[in-house]
């Protein structure tokens, strides 16, 4: 019985031992992670927002929601924002009701909400934008996230400086063991979770990407109108190389 137990448990461990060593490469190999940050001045900005209103009547509560997004409409024709720009969600109500021991009760009134989203090609018109809805009642929710119309083009470029910046690594790593670099054998801008966990590499890939998003984060230190000088994009790239042997 016991040996059957045995031979069960072996048979099971088998399949799991092939897969972990098919997924590690069989000739002695280099991994590197390679990045490349860039500050850019940025001139697009998404303004999103919520306008809501509640009261007793849902009937006002409505009202006073359309009537202030006709304001905003008429705000973004005097600002000459075109029209492909703006995006309204559909308007959502939902009843407020009295709890008490996690028991609704009575409603207490009727809550209305609608959402909007502005795009700006070009920061001219961000502070006057901001300075108004600031001042409307019944807009909550303001956020601005700025980006770059270019971003494309160079994430492109900063991709081929971070793989230049992974095989310098790599270079500088082989040059202090006595060896050669091969070819590359694997790229991806995503890891290769299996073999750095083979290697106990995983924290240290933690470590690496936690460094590269607080690189990748704006200063807005706490400011509605506060445009940024300039915002960081970045590639983060992750290659196997072969290396030469004698």
């Amino acid at each position: 019985m016991k040996k059957n137990i045995i031979i069960s448990i072996i048979t099971l461990l088998l399949p799991a031992a092939m897969a972990i060593a098919a997924q590690l490469p069989d000739f002695p190999f280099l991994y590197a992670v390679g990045v490349a940050t860039r500050e850019i001045p940025p001139d697009l900005a998404t303004i999103t927002f919520d306008v809501e209103a509640f009261d007793e009547n849902p009937v006002k509560s409505l009202d006073i929601v359309k009537n202030r997004s006709i304001e905003l409409i008429d705000l973004f024709k005097k600002l000459e924002i075109p029209t492909k720009d703006i995006e309204t969600y559909e308007i959502d109500k939902r009843t407020v009701r009295q709890e008490k021991d996690y028991v609704e009760l009575k409603i207490l009134g009727y809550e209305v909400e609608q959402k909007f989203s502005v795009k700006l090609h070009g920061l001219s018109q961000y502070t006057t934008l901001m300075e108004k809805l600031l001042k409307f009642r019944n807009i909550n929710n303001i956020n601005a996230q700025f980006d770059v119309a270019q971003r494309k083009e160079i994430e492109t470029s900063l991709m081929a400086d971070a793989c230049a910046n992974a095989k310098v690594q790599a270079e500088n790593m082989t040059a202090g063991i006595g060896t050669k670099l091969g070819s590359v054998f694997a790229i991806s801008d995503r890891g290769f979770n299996e073999l750095e966990d083979q290697f106990g590499m995983s924290s240290t890939r933690e470590i690496i990407d936690s460094m590269f998003k607080k690189s990748m984060m704006t200063d807005d230190r706490g400011q509605m109108i506060f445009i940024p000088s300039a915002i960081k994009i970045g590639k983060k790239v992750n290659v196997v190389f072969k290396l030469e042997t004698k």
